[in-house]
């Protein structure tokens, strides 16, 4: 669905989160495999859902019209679903709310994790450590 090679203006934003999630769990766990710490940072809660609100739109916009997203990698898939989980909510709650709207709150709301496979952590990490 994402097309290779596309960059997205908040990268860097990202970036800088995931290093200071794993800093984090490099400080607290000390003496722990290296693989477990790329794990907990991939799963530390992040300051937001890091897709772009156009990209939302567009796969939301899908999911309400039946698609599963079955070809998106786990990862992907289940942000997503959260993602609609909380615009459905938020659609719920206030009828009148515009899907553009409403996909704008919940791709900006915290997010429970970065949902990065943590093999994925762990390029970004050694990328940005270089």
């Amino acid at each position: 669905m994402k097309k290779k090679g596309s960059v997205v203006e908040f990268t860097p934003q990202r970036d800088r989160e995931l290093l200071k999630a794993f800093r984090n769990q490099l400080y607290l766990l000390g003496e722990v495999p290296l693989q477990e710490i790329f794990t907990r940072a991939a799963m530390s809660p992040a300051s937001r859902f890091w897709v772009s609100e156009k990209r939302a739109l567009i796969v939301i916009s899908k999911m309400f019209k039946g698609d599963r997203i079955l070809s998106m990698n786990s990862k992907k898939r289940e942000m997503f679903y959260e993602i609609f989980r909380r615009v459905k909510a938020t659609r719920d709650e206030e009828p009148g709310i515009t899907l553009t709207e409403a996909i704008f709150r919940a791709v900006n709301s915290p997010a429970p994790e970065f949902y990065l496979t943590p093999k994925s952590a762990r390029a970004m990490i050694y990328r940005l450590r270089a």
